[in-house]
């Protein structure tokens, strides 16, 4: 390879090798490969291992390297297996989580850009014409408000586990259709964050505008923040995925697809147990009686620490151990 090769001809040159490596790598799981299938392997591990030495030192920060990180720490994952449970566990809460949302950390502003948007819509439109609230506000939510009294009361009075399952199940539908449109090329990701946001912000100003504005925040003040930071997550995991659609780079589309969508697994990962915790907030503190003020305290507290936790550096030494995985490849 020259000094001078472009990356895109340097992917084009190795692909090739790239996916049987990824295949032969797969097959592990599904059974023993035969003698020559291993060796080919050792040897497709090896160049690979070259190519990504390579990749870090002419294209750094390229979709190259990414994937060839990526498929290097799938060959090693093949060959010694996976680790405990508890093991891998404390791998994606501690290092995988936080470097994936820093990694596309852009794309979280966006996902927040877009439902912000919407609210503003949503709360400017009803606000200045009252009628909006016909188009944007649930009818359930206009005959409650109309009667002075909060629609979440039908909710709340079920029992504890059944609201908070009713609770639970819309959450992630809401969070699955987020993450999934992020195949529309990340259209019909954005168009479920501002519709949501017009929602949010459309009820809020109809409830201003009908004296309920303190009940409506007394009963969303602890939930509301997390359930937010849920949905700009999988937010962020459906534009990643559909950052491979759009902008592949010098990888080939489906390979893109593919490496990105891995990269959005571990944010869904963090979703599961945050919605799960806001189903039982939603469903045992919001309706209580514990003060307006502690429920905004609990709820912004929340979120601040997962930001925190988000946005830390991952210990410094992960790089060394990355390159030691590889190195191990040309051993």
């Amino acid at each position: 390879m020259g000094p001078s090769e472009s990356v895109a001809a340097f992917v084009a040159r190795r692909r090739t090798g790239w996916e049987r490596l990824a295949h032969l790598a797969d097959s592990i799981g599904h059974g023993r490969l035969s003698l020559a299938e291993v060796e080919e392997l050792d040897s497709l591990a090896r160049r690979a291992a070259a190519d990504l030495a390579k990749a870090r030192a002419r294209y750094p920060g390229s979709q190259a390297e990414a994937y060839l990180s990526e498929l290097a720490a799938r060959v090693q994952a093949s060959l010694h297996g996976r680790g405990t449970w508890p093991g891998m566990l404390l791998r994606l809460f501690a290092r995988d989580i936080p470097r994936a949302f820093r990694r596309r950390a852009d794309l979280f502003f966006l996902a927040a850009g877009l439902l912000l948007a919407g609210m503003a819509a949503g709360a400017l439109a009803v606000w200045v014409e009252p009628d909006a609230a016909l188009d944007l506000v649930p009818a359930p939510v206009r005959a409650a408000v109309a009667q002075g009294k909060m629609w979440t009361d039908s909710v709340t009075a079920l029992a504890p586990g059944l609201a908070g399952s009713l609770i639970a199940r819309n959450n992630w539908a809401v969070v699955a259709l987020t993450f999934a449109l992020g195949v529309t090329a990340g259209l019909g990701t954005g168009a479920v964050l501002f519709a949501n946001g017009l929602l949010l912000g459309a009820v809020a100003a109809h409830c201003g505008r009908h004296g309920l504005l303190r009940p409506l925040l007394d009963f969303v003040a602890a939930h509301g923040p997390p359930e937010i930071l849920a949905l700009l997550l999988a937010g962020q995991a459906g534009f990643t995925v559909a950052a491979g659609l759009v902008a592949p780079g010098e990888l080939p589309r489906r390979t893109a697809l593919r490496l990105r969508a891995r990269e959005a697994g571990p944010l869904l990962a963090l979703v599961v147990p945050l919605l799960a915790t806001v189903a039982v907030v939603e469903s045992a503190l919001s309706p209580s009686s514990a003060p307006t003020e502690a429920k905004a305290t609990f709820g912004a507290a929340a979120v601040v620490a997962l930001l925190v936790y988000l946005a830390r550096p991952t210990r410094t030494r992960e790089a060394p151990e990355a390159r030691g995985r590889d190195a191990r490849l040309e051993a």
